[in-house]
């Protein structure tokens, strides 16, 4: 997963890691040790970092840990990056908080076991802090429709085919080289979670203070809420 789609993530990212970092950041504990999960290219890792965070990025493509590795090297900054599975976490020792932000768990079918690997590994009082796309967004916003962009000559098409709770999302990417292009084609599935049974797996694996938000904001989801934020504690 995303190893065409490394070369031009952050091209056709939200480049929201500023706001995002300000907004994790109020329910993590100051100069926390801690991991970002999912990390991607690194570019949040790095702003919790600015933060104070002493924080390690984890990640399952090599190439997103390869773009996150040249991004903190070329900031100066002292951050481990590490290729692993969200449902098989390398933690190597108990933290202060575990954040895996912009739909990592949409990318597992059955969290319940990433959520109790997480909870192992957090130290009392540990916080832990994810969002993902909404059930209302993958059936509503996504599924049916295609969505291109082109900048810097680079051109995207992404697809989406809903079945069931499972979104298939084609990625086809137009790379110039030279005078052509290269195609290049991915597939990703994405999984919808009810807000309820998120906040039901949490419980489940030993969480308490469990809340969950419209991401960005401190209310509710409402019904049409298209990212939803969670939090909990050990």
């Amino acid at each position: 997963m995303y190893t065409a789609l490394s070369q031009v993530y952050d091209l056709f990212g939200e480049n929201d890691e500023k706001s995002r970092a300000d907004w994790y950041c109020k329910f993590l504990p100051h100069g926390g040790d801690g991991a970002d999960l999912g990390c991607g290219t690194g570019t949040l890792t790095l702003e919790l970092y600015r933060r104070g965070c002493k924080v390690y990025g984890i990640d399952s493509s090599a190439g997103m840990l390869a773009a996150a590795k040249e991004r903190a090297a070329k900031a100066g900054a002292d951050i481990k990056f590490v290729l692993g599975d969200a449902r098989k976490m390398p933690f190597a020792h108990e933290l202060d908080f575990v954040i895996a932000a912009c739909d990592v768990f949409n990318y597992i079918s059955k969290p319940a076991a990433a959520f109790a690997q997480v909870h192992a590994a957090l130290k009392k009082g540990g916080v832990f802090a994810f969002d993902i796309s909404s059930e209302y967004k993958l059936k509503n916003v996504l599924a049916g429709n295609t969505f291109s962009e082109t900048k810097d000559d680079v051109t995207y098409v992404w697809r989406n085919f809903m079945r069931g709770n499972r979104l298939n999302i084609d990625f086809t990417v137009f790379s110039p080289q030279g005078a052509s292009y290269i195609k290049t084609c991915e597939t990703q599935v994405q999984y919808a979670h009810a807000e309820s049974e998120i906040l039901d797996l949490l419980a489940a694996a030993g969480f308490g203070e469990i809340k969950s938000y419209e991401f960005g904001k401190t209310c509710k989801p409402k019904e049409k809420t298209q990212r939803i934020a969670f939090t909990a504690k050990k």
